[in-house]
């Protein structure tokens, strides 16, 4: 796979000493390791487009690297954000939830540290870094790309949709929206069945957003409300 790296990028990263020349240059060899993704280094991640929809594996360097000592990265969060879905909710406020205008667009999202297996790479030894980075690309490929493809096609998607994002505090709710942005409606609607059927507990709360689109209320991102409010607006019961 490094085959495929820029002479001059493997030299960088064969030779660079600080620690934040390493975990930037080393970024932006693991992105050429995943198809489809770049580095982007003002936001710390690496993104992939796809029409208008952005996939974004966000990086943190770690506080202990050290030149000769310690030289990391952690992947922490996987995110999707689709540019029509904001465009949506910006003209649709009256069946959206109220949320911050920083996630305007996102579809769903998740911690990559609940996933198994490797979160980090370890970049110390200049003759080790290559290795190290094509095995952890390996990782993301067997990992985080799959979960970026569960909700990639909306026809497919409440069948497809990991468990984890749909709890009452998960990205349920935003998934319905994006369903029936695009128009998906009885996805939308099999994916609400599907919530229901996983969170049994929560049924006062979702008959309480009910109540709360009957009498005009907005309910906050991210609370049990939101989903039985948004299954009410959106004409999913």
């Amino acid at each position: 796979m490094h085959l495929t790296q820029p002479d001059d990028l493997i030299v960088r990263l064969l030779e660079a000493d600080k620690p934040t020349d390493v975990v930037y240059v080393g970024a932006a060899c693991l992105a050429g390791m995943l198809d489809g993704f770049g580095w982007v280094r003002s936001r710390h991640s690496l993104e992939r487009r796809v029409s208008v929809r952005r996939e974004v594996l966000q990086l943190e360097k770690s506080k202990r690297n050290r030149s000769g000592h310690l030289i990391e990265f952690t992947v922490a969060s996987l995110t999707v954000f689709d540019e029509d879905l904001g465009a949506w909710r910006r003209a649709n406020s009256e069946l959206t939830v109220r949320r911050p205008e920083s996630v305007e667009s996102i579809v769903c999202a998740s911690s990559f540290l609940d996933m198994p297996g490797q979160h980090s790479v370890v970049l110390t030894r200049p003759e080790e870094r290559l290795t190290r980075l094509e095995q952890f690309a390996a990782h993301l490929r067997d990992t985080a790309l799959p979960w970026f493809a569960s909700t990639a096609d909306p026809a497919q998607l409440a069948r497809t949709a990991p468990d984890a994002l749909l709890t009452a505090w998960g990205f349920a709710q935003d998934l319905i929206e994006f369903l029936v942005s695009t128009g998906h409606h009885l996805q939308a609607q099999a994916l609400w069945d599907r919530v229901q059927e996983h969170q049994p507990a929560h049924r006062q709360a979702f008959v309480a957003g009910r109540t709360m689109a009957g009498t005009g209320e907005r309910p906050r991102w991210h609370t049990p409300e939101a989903l039985g409010w948004s299954a009410s607006v959106l004409d999913l019961l």
